[in-house]
């Protein structure tokens, strides 16, 4: 049973090491207009992302703007990390011995609100209602991280419905990996700058390599990520949802990260991992996509029963992650394009889907159900591929009735008007850097 004192010291542990001053990566999530607005909600703010994306160094990011713009009391918040390994006998009872601990430490300005960060909550069974409980207060302020997507959905569901703000934190987008390694942003006049465009690709191939991982981009050693990836696996799925068969698990894993982007149905993934429940199968999949592990893709269609029957694309969270993990990821550069670019993507707060019909393009992606644009990405643009890059672009643009289109490569860079429709082609390493 954790006593009080118990409690005490680790909240003191843990702030320490909340308040050290590290390398700052900004994260594009506090420059957005809404920031304030978000953190002044009455409602919880729900952090989700891929385990060791960022979320705990976002929560102290997002501590530091509030104590700069709303000028906060040092005293008036508290940090707890549930995943600690001090705190395997918390209990939901602990909770109000853990804001006993925090009152008895710090004297708090009665007069502002209290900002409470909680990471990893969801590993204590019954914290929705105590979070429900605070929100009905009033005086406190909340934010929340969890890497379990379907854990803390249903949860919430339950609990706070209405009363709470969901905000998705992927790993570090190249715009923030440039800044962070180049002391500035890429204005639209550099890209004239020789210098500073060699500068740009240079920077863009070692983001290519590494991916984004916050811990990874400050120390430059991949093979971190084999770390990470054992425990997504083992600590957000096996655990967590009692997985029998883990050699199955790393099967699809291998699998689906050697295809991404490759439409791949339930069954195909079945057959080709020789398992043979497809119940199974499919319950694994759905594991690895609450974890962040994967995203999926859909093929676009206004009919829901369509996107169900037709198979889905497969993307992992991170173009490092699908360099450590693919067996032969110097063949694939193209999809680890396309892994990038659909990453970026979502990260900019679109639903992303694929066209299929005679040709192929990449990315249809939308917002409220509104075709905003379509996307082709290709390594290399070549005689060979030339035509059906091209075709599959054009025929996604008459279907959704789209004037211009965008076409992603490592370096082709022009605009071309075919059919009445315009081609914008574009280096990824250019575009990724654009607002």
């Amino acid at each position: 049973m954790l006593k009080l004192a118990e409690i005490k010291q680790i909240i003191l542990e843990q702030r320490s090491i909340f308040l050290r001053s590290d390398a700052i990566i900004q994260r594009q999530r506090l420059l957005e207009s809404d920031f304030l607005y978000i953190c002044n909600l009455r409602e919880a703010i729900i952090i989700t992302g891929v385990r060791r994306c960022g979320k705990s160094y976002l929560m102290k990011l997002i501590w530091q703007e509030i104590q700069k713009k709303l000028a906060i009391d040092d005293n008036n918040f508290l940090y707890f990390n549930f995943e600690s390994e001090k705190l395997l006998d918390f209990t939901a009872s602990h909770f109000d011995v853990l804001l006993s601990a925090y009152h008895e430490i710090f004297t708090s300005q009665k007069s502002q609100k209290v900002y409470l960060f909680f990471d990893e909550i969801q590993n204590i069974s019954g914290w929705e209602k105590f979070i429900s409980r605070l929100i009905e207060d009033g005086k406190y302020k909340i934010f929340i991280t969890g890497s379990n997507a379907s854990l803390l959905s249903k949860e919430i569901g339950t609990a706070l419905t209405g009363r709470n703000f969901s905000l998705q934190l992927f790993p570090v987008s190249f715009k923030e990996f440039y800044h962070f390694r180049a002391g500035g942003s890429m204005a639209k006049n550099d890209w004239f700058d020789k210098e500073k465009t060699c500068v740009a690709k240079k920077l863009f191939f070692e983001y290519f390599e590494i991916g984004g991982f916050p811990e990874i981009v400050k120390n430059r050693f991949r093979p971190l990520l084999e770390e990470y990836l054992r425990n997504i696996i083992y600590r957000d799925i096996v655990l967590r949802r009692r997985i029998k068969y883990e050699t199955s698990l790393r099967e699809i894993v291998q699998f689906v990260s050697s295809n991404i982007g490759v439409p791949l149905s339930l069954k195909k993934i079945c057959q080709m991992t020789k398992i043979k429940n497809l119940m199974t199968v499919k319950n694994y999949v759905s594991h690895l996509t609450d974890s962040f592990l994967f995203f999926t893709a859909h093929k676009h269609s206004y009919s829901i029963k369509s996107q169900i029957y037709n198979p889905d694309k497969f993307y992992l969270c991170d173009v490092g992650m699908y360099k450590e993990i693919n067996l032969s990821p110097g063949k694939n550069d193209g999809r680890a394009l396309e892994n990038m670019v659909f990453n970026e993507l979502m990260r900019r707060g679109f639903m992303v889907d694929y066209f299929s019909d005679k040709l192929e393009c990449d990315f249809v992606f939308h917002k409220k159900n509104k075709i905003i644009g379509v996307a082709q990405v290709c390594a290399n643009l070549t005689s060979d591929n030339k035509d059906r890059e091209i075709g599959g672009l054009l025929s996604a643009l008459k279907e959704y009735n789209l004037q211009s289109g965008l076409l992603l490569t490592m370096e082709e860079e022009n605009e071309m008007v075919i059919d009445k429709k315009t081609i914008r082609c574009v280096p990824i390493y250019k575009w990724l850097l654009e607002d």
